[in-house]
């Protein structure tokens, strides 16, 4: 049921908007009476926080199943591959973007923003260990820089695609999404190589 619920509330928020929407648009589109959806979510807030932890978990799974099945791939191409998986990931909820925008602002919530932060924070500190991790190899095998800073590197290549999300949801016209990201991250890539 909730997960019917978040499929719906995709919908919904899609549709409407976070602010304009509520949760008997949300049980409306799930096709149940209204007050069911309060039984398994408090409020719309509180469902597209579920939603995103939901959303960010199943992301850094599919991360580290993709570096456990790497077999003999350099750092390098593992963190090609790393970005590239982020990159798709951001180009499938493109339609999106306005939510992720919805969702941070209720940082500020008084009944939510500390767990939205700390949610953020947590998705953030699980990306980052996971493009840290590859550089961290990289440097073990002598095909990335000693001094290279990993967490830099990871904070870099995380903050870069979201930072293209933002431009390219101001103006489609302010950069090619793909194209950019690719290339600023092999920039920084080659930036570290040996």
């Amino acid at each position: 049921m909730q997960s019917k619920l978040m499929n719906a509330a995709m919908s919904a928020f899609t549709r409407k908007g976070l602010n304009d929407c509520r949760m008997s648009d949300i049980a409306e589109d799930a096709g149940l009476a209204r007050g069911t959806a309060y039984l398994y979510f408090r409020s719309k807030e509180q469902l597209m926080l579920s939603m995103y932890k939901l959303y960010s978990s199943r992301v850094l799974k599919s991360q580290k199943a993709m570096l456990a099945k790497a077999g003999n791939l350099t750092a390098r191409q593992l963190l090609d591959r790393a970005c590239q998986a982020c990159l798709q990931s951001g180009i499938r909820h493109r339609r999106t973007f306005g939510l992720w925008f919805q969702f941070l602002a209720l940082g500020s919530s008084p009944s939510l923003g500390k767990t939205v932060r700390h949610t953020l924070a947590e998705t953030y500190r699980g990306h980052s260990a996971y493009f840290e991790d590859l550089v961290e190899k990289g440097k073990l095998s002598g095909e990335f820089h000693q001094h290279a800073n990993s967490r830099a590197v990871a904070a870099a290549l995380v903050g870069l695609l979201e930072g293209l999300m933002i431009r390219q949801y101001a103006d489609p016209e302010l950069t090619d999404l793909a194209t950019d990201y690719s290339a600023m991250a092999g920039l920084i890539l080659d930036g570290i190589s040996a």
